[in-house]
C-alpha cells in the first residue's frame, strides 16, 4: 500500500511541476492563484506563451520584409 501512495504522489507531484511550468504559477489549476481581478488575469502571461508570442512576432516581421523587398525589387 506504500508503494501505490508514493507512485501516486510522484505523479501528483510531477502533474503540478508540469501545470506551473506550461501555464505560470497565475494560469495553472484553472487560474486558482491568479490575481483577483480578470484583466490583470489575463495581462499575466507564462514563459512558454511569452516566447511563442515572440516566435509568431518574428516570423510576422520577417514576412513583412520579404515582401517589402519584393515591391522594392519590382518597382
Amino acid at each position: 500500500m506504500g508503494k501505490v501512495m508514493m507512485i501516486g504522489a510522484i505523479v501528483l507531484v510531477v502533474w503540478a511541476s508540469l501545470e506551473i511550468q506550461t501555464h505560470g504559477l497565475e494560469g495553472a489549476f484553472n487560474g486558482l492563484f491568479a490575481p483577483a481581478g480578470q484583466k490583470e488575469a489575463e495581462a499575466v502571461t507564462s514563459t512558454p506563451q511569452r516566447a511563442g508570442a515572440r516566435v509568431t512576432r518574428a516570423f510576422q516581421e520577417d514576412a513583412e520584409r520579404k515582401n517589402r523587398m519584393l515591391r522594392e525589387i519590382s518597382e
